[in-house]
C-alpha cells in the first residue's frame, strides 16, 4: 500500500541521482524510484562496460535502498504505457520508460518534481511529460578552498579598510580573504574571526629535527595554513602533490612537541595501495616495522632524513603510528597530542567520523590530503569521500580552519605532471 503525502512535493529520482548523488537521496523524507531504476542498477553492479568507480556506485546504492526500505516507493512500470510513450513519438528506452512512472504519480494524486542531471531527459521531462524537473548542482568546480579572492580598485580597498568590522564578502569564521589591486598583485591577506577581519600572523617554526618551516617564496596560501595550525584546534590542509602539505603539517607538529605543546604526535594513516599499482601482499614483522614499510614511513623518513630518526621518537614514546584499522575504541583523551591524519582523501565518510571522534579535547588535529585526485580507492571517491564530507560538516565551526594549497614546489617535473 503507497504512502499518502498530502500538500507536499516528492522528489522522484532518476538512476543518475543515485550514482552520483545519493547522500541527497538520503537527505529525503520520503521519494520515489521507478521499478526502472532498479534493473538498472542490479545491471550496472556486474556490467562489464562500466568502469570499477560506477560499479562500486551502484553495489552502494542498491545497498542503501535495501537497507532504508521505509524511505521511498517504487512505481513499477506498466506495459500498458508503452502505447502512450508510442503515441508521444519516443521511443521505449529505459529512460522514458523511467519519465513516464513519474508521469503518471503527477497525473494521479501526487505533486512530483522530477530530479535528474541528464540534460536530454530534463528537456523530454518537461516538453512530453509535462513534470516539474530539478537537478543537483555538481559543485566541485566551486569547492570551498578555506579562502576567497578579491580584485580591488582603489575605492573599494578604501571603503573596505573603513567597514573592518563588516564581513562585506560574507566570509564563514576563519575563512581568508585575499585582496589583489588592479594589477592582480597580492596586497594583504586577511583571516575573518567572526567578528572582524585580522591581520595574517603566524609563528617562527623551527626544530631541531626538522628544520625551519617557513612559506616557500612567501607563499599566501602556506602562510595561511600556519595561520590557521596556529589559531585552530582543527585545521585541514589540502591540495596537489609536491604543494607542501606533509612539509607544513609534519613541521608545524615536531616543533609543537619540542615547544612542549604537545607530549605526543600521534598519525592515523589508512595505508591503502596506490591506485592503480600492483599490491605486494603480506609484510613481515611488527605493526610498527610494517607501517614504516609502508607508504607512511616512506613520507616520515622523507622528511626526518631517514628510518632512524623515525625510529627514535616512536622508542621514545613520542610518536605513535596508528592503522585506522586498530582505531576503534582509541581515545586521546589525556595525551594532549597532535593529531596526524595524513593521505585522508582514502577514507570515506564512516571512517572519517570514527577517527575525529577519537579526539580529546586536549588535543590538536591536522588532516591533509587531496580528494581530487589522489583517492586511491573507487569506495572514497565523489560524495562518499570522508575528508570532502568532514569539509562540508566542520567549515565555519570557530575552532576549524582550512587551506587548499595551490603552488607545487617539489620540481619542474611534477608541476607539469598535475596536468596529465
Amino acid at each position: 500500500m503507497r504512502k499518502v503525502v498530502s500538500n507536499l512535493l516528492i522528489k522522484f529520482f532518476d538512476t543518475n541521482i543515485l550514482l552520483s548523488h545519493l547522500d541527497v537521496v538520503e537527505r529525503e523524507e520520503i521519494f520515489y524510484i521507478s521499478s526502472i531504476t532498479i534493473n538498472e542498477l542490479e545491471d550496472i553492479k556486474t556490467s562489464g562496460r562500466k568502469t570499477e568507480e560506477v560499479r562500486y556506485s551502484a553495489r552502494k546504492a542498491v545497498r542503501w535502498l535495501n537497507e532504508n526500505r521505509g524511505k521511498y516507493e517504487v512505481v513499477v512500470y506498466n506495459t500498458e504505457y508503452d502505447s502512450d510513450i508510442l503515441n508521444m513519438g519516443l521511443e521505449l528506452s529505459p529512460d522514458n520508460k523511467i519519465m513516464m512512472c513519474a508521469h503518471y504519480d503527477a497525473c494521479n494524486k501526487i505533486d512530483v518534481v522530477f530530479v535528474t542531471n541528464d540534460i536530454l531527459c530534463k528537456l523530454i521531462a518537461e516538453s512530453y511529460f509535462n513534470l516539474k524537473v530539478e537537478s543537483v548542482e555538481d559543485n566541485t568546480e566551486n569547492e570551498y578552498k578555506g579562502f576567497i579572492e578579491k580584485s580591488l580598485s582603489e575605492n573599494d580597498m578604501a571603503y573596505f579598510y573603513e567597514h573592518i568590522s563588516e564581513n562585506i564578502y560574507d566570509l564563514l569564521q576563519n575563512e581568508y580573504l585575499v585582496i589583489k589591486n588592479d594589477k592582480d598583485e597580492v596586497v594583504d591577506t586577511l583571516r575573518w574571526d567572526g567578528n572582524e577581519y585580522q591581520n595574517l600572523k603566524f609563528p617562527t617554526v623551527k626544530s631541531n629535527l626538522f628544520g625551519s618551516v617557513k612559506p616557500y617564496n612567501g607563499d599566501i596560501y602556506q602562510q595561511m595554513a600556519l595561520n590557521s595550525l596556529s589559531n585552530n584546534q582543527v585545521t585541514m590542509i589540502k591540495g596537489a602533490a609536491g604543494t607542501g602539505k606533509s612539509y607544513l603539517s609534519l613541521g608545524y607538529l615536531l616543533w609543537a612537541l619540542e615547544k612542549h605543546k604537545i607530549d605526543k604526535i600521534v598519525v592515523f594513516c589508512n595505508t591503502v595501495a596506490t591506485l592503480n599499482s600492483a599490491k605486494l601482499g603480506y609484510y613481515p614483522g611488527s605493526k610498527d616495522e610494517k607501517l614504516l614499510d609502508s607508504q607512511i614511513g616512506n613520507m616520515l623518513s622523507s622528511k626526518l632524513g631517514g628510518i632512524f630518526a623515525v625510529e627514535q621518537l616512536i622508542q621514545e614514546n613520542k610518536l605513535l603510528l596508528l592503522p585506522l584499522s586498530d582505531i576503534r575504541g582509541f581515545d586521546t583523551t589525556g595525551m594532549n597530542a597532535g593529531i596526524y591524519i595524513t593521505e585522508s582523501q582514502n577514507m570515506d565518510i564512516s571512517l572519517m567520523k570514527l577517527a575525529l571522534q577519537r579526539i580529546g579535547e586536549d588535543c590538536i588535529c591536522i588532516i591533509d590530503g587531496d580528494y581530487t585526485a589522489q583517492v586511491d580507492m573507487a569506495q572514497y571517491n565523489g560524495f562518499s569521500n570522508g575528508m570532502r564530507r568532514m569539509s562540508e560538516v566542520f567549515r565555519g565551526q570557530d575552532f576549524y580552519g582550512e587551506v587548499e594549497l595551490q603552488n607545487i614546489y617539489r620540481s619542474k617535473i611534477a608541476e607539469i605532471a598535475e596536468m596529465m
